[in-house]
C-alpha cells in the first residue's frame, strides 16, 4: 500500500511546474515548522529535532538549486536569506526558542506567497533582462524530506 501511495505521489509531482514544486517545498517547510512548534509544546525533543531537520533539508535544497550566475542580485539576496534561515534553524534546534520558530514561519510563508503570486508568463517575457531571477537549475522533491 505504501509503495502505491509513493508511486502516486511521484507521478503527481513529476507533472508539476517548477514554480509549483517550489511552492510545495515552502509549504512543506511551513508544515514541518508548525509540527516542530507542536512537538516543542508537547516536550517531544526527538520529534522536534526531526521536524527542524526536515525544514533544514528543504531550505538547503532550495539554496543549492539557485542559479547565482543567471540570477544576479536577486539570487544573491535569496541565497543570503536561505543562509540566514539555516543558521536560525541551528539556533532553534539547540535553544528551543519558540520566538525564532514564529519568525521563521513568517519569513517562509512570505516567500511562499511571493512564489504563488508570480506569473511565470510575465517572467518568460522578460527573460534575459536584468533583475529577473531564474528559478534554478533543478528542483527535485524527495518523499524523504
Amino acid at each position: 500500500m505504501n509503495q502505491a501511495i509513493s508511486s502516486y505521489q511521484k507521478n503527481q509531482i513529476s507533472g508539476m511546474s517548477q514554480k509549483d514544486l517550489i511552492v510545495l517545498l515552502y509549504s512543506g517547510a511551513v508544515n514541518f515548522l508548525k509540527q516542530a512548534q507542536k512537538f516543542l509544546q508537547q516536550e517531544k525533543p526527538a520529534e522536534f529535532s526531526d521536524s527542524i531537520e526536515r525544514v533544514h533539508r528543504i531550505i538547503y535544497h532550495l539554496y543549492t538549486t539557485l542559479d547565482f550566475e543567471r540570477g544576479g542580485e536577486i539570487a544573491d539576496r535569496l541565497g543570503a536569506l536561505y543562509t540566514f534561515i539555516i543558521s536560525q534553524l541551528y539556533i532553534v534546534n539547540s535553544t528551543k526558542n519558540e520566538k525564532i520558530i514564529s519568525d521563521l514561519l513568517i519569513i517562509i510563508s512570505d516567500l511562499k506567497e511571493g512564489w504563488q503570486g508570480l506569473n511565470m508568463d510575465d517572467i518568460k517575457k522578460t527573460k534575459g533582462r536584468g533583475g529577473v531571477m531564474p528559478t534554478g537549475n533543478q528542483t527535485v522533491i524527495s518523499a524523504k524530506v
